[in-house]
């Protein structure tokens, strides 16, 4: 039988499960459509070092990938990174009932019923402190995120703030808002909307402090293309614009 997450998107075409970096897994989704234009989206995943999974910002998988996933291990984390992909969160609770949600610092009110294990902080919770550090990316009027840096992979798991958009053929409209955003591929960058929503530029750039003495070389975006390798430099390059 289809799994619940399967048959509500019957049509829509969904990724394989495509290993990253050691015990780093990713699945492409379905787009989200702001504007009215379809951009990509990507879910995380992270075998623990109990053996565990840790899932990140979850999408619709096909019935094959989720029999894949379940191989990997037991799903014992739900974990999104800001209030904008909390709405992923509702049909993976549904089919992992044992699994633990983690909340980002803002929960939008129509998902507080959710029966969240704890906020997101600076400080990793016990139970993944050993595979990761974690921050909260502060600053911003709208959206705080919380980044993830995978100790062993040296891989950091960004949410919205940076974007990454190859040009698309026959997409007029895509390219022509991913050139005014200032997220084209390969340098990528952190949207013209979302920079000027950083008011508190102190805190924004303590942020990005505590982020760059992080030692990564490999980058994961929920939206546009990854950086697997020298991607301190494509983070400095991306928020540049913070550090003048």
């Amino acid at each position: 039988m289809a799994s619940a997450i399967e048959m509500h998107y019957v049509g829509i075409k969904v990724s394989e499960l495509q290993a990253f970096a050691e015990n780093i897994y990713i699945v492409d989704g379905p787009p989200v459509r702001p504007f009215g234009v379809a951009f990509p989206t990507r879910m995380i995943i992270a075998k623990l070092a109990d053996g565990s999974l840790w899932v990140n910002s979850p999408v619709p998988v096909s019935g094959t990938v989720l029999e894949r996933i379940r191989q990997l291990g037991i799903v014992r984390h739900l974990v999104v990174p800001t209030r904008l992909h909390v709405w992923r969160l509702e049909e993976w609770h549904a089919l992992f009932r044992e699994a633990a949600l983690w909340a980002p610092p803002q929960i939008p009110r129509q998902f507080r019923n959710l029966p969240f294990a704890g906020g997101l902080t600076d400080e990793p919770p016990r139970v993944w402190a050993d595979d990761f550090d974690q921050l909260v990316f502060r600053g911003n009027l709208f959206i705080e995120e919380v980044y993830f840096r995978h100790k062993r992979s040296r891989t950091v798991v960004f949410g919205d703030f940076i974007q990454n958009y190859p040009l698309s053929e026959g997409r007029a409209l895509f390219n022509a808002l991913v050139k005014m955003a200032r997220i084209q591929y390969p340098d990528g960058g952190v949207p013209i909307d979302i920079r000027l929503s950083f008011t508190d530029r102190r805190a924004a750039r303590q942020s990005l402090e505590k982020l760059l003495s992080w030692d990564f070389d490999k980058l994961i975006l929920a939206h546009g293309s990854c950086v697997r390798e020298d991607a301190k430099a494509f983070v400095q390059r991306a928020f540049q614009w913070l550090r003048k």
